[in-house]
């Protein structure tokens, strides 16, 4: 009987120590939308929605002034006070695609060179990474930032893994910001670069690549390239890195906390490139 009350009063508070803010994610034509990004600006705190669109927060003492926001790759980022939010009659999110206007480059064979851009180190010493067993690094974003002045078209996004194992599928999503500041701020994707890898079997001579070719994505100054997993799967996933690379910077967040910096090396993310001549 006593254990009986002890649960009782413990789930008691624990409801009451505790605020879930939940719902769901869709598009303006009501579908679900999977990966969408929900947190607050400023904490390092947030969900990731499911493939039915569905995600929780825990927003315990967070300051209700702040703002929620919600990001997704091609869609117009949302965001609104959680005082507001929590006002409305439910907090299903709608995101509205962005429509961006991409005049496409056309570059003959004879005018182009090809290249690889950021940090290639290939060991078997961990440098960032996920794993499932540990949730402070499971939805960390890691950003490098690759020097450019150039008229560039980024082809494909690379990762240099140190070691992994794959025991349930990870999603990884990839972005590129823009690098006029000193940290990642604006995004100039417009759409949603993941890769789904469901076992060993999906990552060759330690690489992860994204093909993203057909995206018709060009940059003429610095940018920021970054990955992050999206989902909770089983196993893990190191990149490899530069740790002796003083003159290279790691730019690492958790949700939408504040970016910080770690000048001591770089994790293993590269781009291969067509530079216009």
């Amino acid at each position: 009987m006593k254990n009986l009350i002890f649960l009782c009063l413990f789930f008691t508070y624990t409801c009451f120590s505790s605020q879930i803010i939940s719902g769901k994610v869709y598009d303006q034509e009501n579908k679900y939308l999977e990966g969408v990004t929900i947190g607050i600006i400023g904490e390092n705190i947030g969900g990731i929605s499911n493939e039915t669109g569905e995600y929780f927060i825990n927003i315990n003492n967070i300051d209700k002034g702040k703002t929620l926001i919600a990001y997704f790759p091609g869609f117009e980022t949302f965001k609104i006070k959680i005082e507001d939010f929590l006002n409305l009659s439910n907090q299903n999110i709608v995101l509205k695609e962005k429509i961006v206007d991409i005049k496409e480059v056309v570059i003959t064979p004879n005018k182009i060179i090809k290249k690889n851009l950021g940090v290639r180190t290939k060991s078997n010493k961990k440098y960032c990474g996920y794993n499932s067993k540990n949730n402070k690094e499971l939805y960390n974003e890691y950003a490098i930032k690759i020097k450019n002045k150039k008229h560039i078209k980024i082809e494909k996004i690379n990762l240099n893994l140190s070691f992994y194992k794959i025991e349930s599928p990870i999603k990884l999503v990839f972005d590129i910001y823009d690098g006029k500041k000193e940290f990642p701020e604006e995004s100039i994707v417009t759409d949603y670069l993941s890769k789904d890898i469901n076992s060993n079997a999906d990552i060759y001579n330690n690489i992860v690549s994204l093909d993203i070719s057909d995206k018709n994505i060009w940059v003429d100054d610095d940018f920021f390239v970054s990955v992050r997993a999206v989902n909770d799967f089983k196993g893990y996933l190191y990149l490899s890195g530069n740790i002796y690379a003083f003159s290279q910077d790691t730019f690492h967040r958790l949700y939408f906390d504040k970016w910080k910096k770690f000048s001591s090396g770089a994790p293993s993310i590269n781009v291969d490139v067509k530079i216009k001549k």
